[in-house]
């Protein structure tokens, strides 16, 4: 019941009346003992709500005749969906899971996050032979899953079934353009997301040290909090460049996106995202982001509407020297800055939800 005054208040500010929501989850003092107090995010949880459902759904789907039941929630190839076993069109997705971070870039990693991801690679290897997650396959009418390397834990005889789409989107009337004809003086770089490893925070700093070193009138501000805070703090302090960094903490949407307006660029060099829904917020408000090849915003990004890049068979020391070499070209260049917000606003249409839904429908 996590949404529902958000939700209800939406629906009423928008004056929507043609859309129902069914609330369910268990009570409280049950999801305490399945989460525990150390882990909100309980795989234990995720399973058994999917059992729930399908039995809180029963009454609705005998009294209203759906044309489909779609599966959106949670967002993951390791839990299969009972909803599939209803006598109704069943759309799986979309799920992600199979992005995976390089091995060459986990060296610095800690020893649980090395873990935590060797645990991850190792339950996405049962998807395959998981005699539910068949189950779900086969009952499916269409498979909506992230990227192709989701794709690749689904059995190749259901690929037939399969189409990549990413879970994320954003509403047209978000969009603002910015004015072009403005600049700093101070180049601005910013970086949104929780700061933990696999967001790529120790990449933002190394490549803001090299940016540093050719040029003075650059600055960063790190929007977002995390266990790993204090550590990358100290990182930037022994490389000298913390008085250029503005550290916000978690900050509100609206301060967000005026960052973004004030920004010339977002560093997000994630090592595993499967969304990215950060990245169109940023494209939404005219701001370039320089990002790598993987998960969500390698789909989202290209080299049009900022810098994309490649991490094949590359280290950490190789992609830092790319990507400064690749803003470097922008912070001498304001015609490439230019041509980047302008192809910012012409790629966030690829994502605009309505679009993505008329898509998805009009297939089935």
């Amino acid at each position: 019941m996590n949404n529902k005054k958000n939700i209800e208040q939406f629906l009423d500010e928008k004056k929507i009346t043609n859309l129902h929501f069914h609330y369910f989850d268990y009570p409280n003092w049950l999801i305490n003992i399945i989460k525990g107090k150390f882990n909100p995010n309980s795989y234990l949880y995720f399973f058994i709500w999917q059992i729930g459902i399908f039995f809180s759904t029963r009454s609705l789907v005998k009294k209203i005749k759906f044309d489909f039941i779609q599966h959106v929630t949670f967002v993951s190839l390791r839990f299969p969906s009972f909803l599939c076993l209803y006598n109704t069109p069943f759309i799986f997705g979309p799920v992600s899971g199979g992005d995976i971070i390089p091995q060459q870039l986990m060296k610095k990693f800690s020893f649980y996050n090395k873990f935590t991801e060797f645990l991850r690679i190792l339950s996405n290897k049962y998807i395959k032979i998981s005699p539910l997650m068949n189950l779900t396959f086969f009952k499916s009418n269409k498979i909506l899953v992230n990227n192709s390397e989701t794709k690749k834990l689904i059995p190749i005889k259901y690929h037939y079934k399969v189409e990549e789409m990413l879970a994320v989107g954003i509403d047209k009337s978000t969009t603002k353009e910015i004015k072009l004809d403005k600049y700093n003086k101070i180049f601005n770089i910013c970086f949104a997301g929780n700061l933990i490893e696999l967001k790529g925070i120790s990449i933002v700093l190394k490549t803001f040290l090299r940016l540093k070193e050719k040029n003075n009138n650059i600055k960063l501000t790190i929007m977002g909090s995390g266990p790993y805070k204090a550590k990358f703090i100290k990182e930037a302090i022994k490389y000298q460049i913390n008085n250029d960094i503005t550290w916000l903490g978690k900050i509100e949407r609206n301060k967000v996106l005026s960052v973004f307006k004030n920004s010339d660029l977002l560093l997000y060099p994630a090592l595993r995202d499967s969304g990215g829904f950060v990245v169109l917020e940023a494209l939404s408000q005219s701001l370039p982001v320089a990002t790598l090849n993987i998960g969500g915003p390698g789909q989202i990004v290209d080299n049009e509407c900022g810098i994309k890049i490649s991490v094949n068979k590359k280290n950490e020391n190789e992609i830092i020297f790319e990507l400064s070499s690749e803003i470097e070209k922008l912070i001498n260049n304001k015609d490439i800055i230019d041509h980047k917000r302008k192809k910012s606003l012409e790629k966030i249409n690829d994502f605009n939800w309505e679009n993505k839904v008329l898509r998805l429908y009009k297939q089935l």
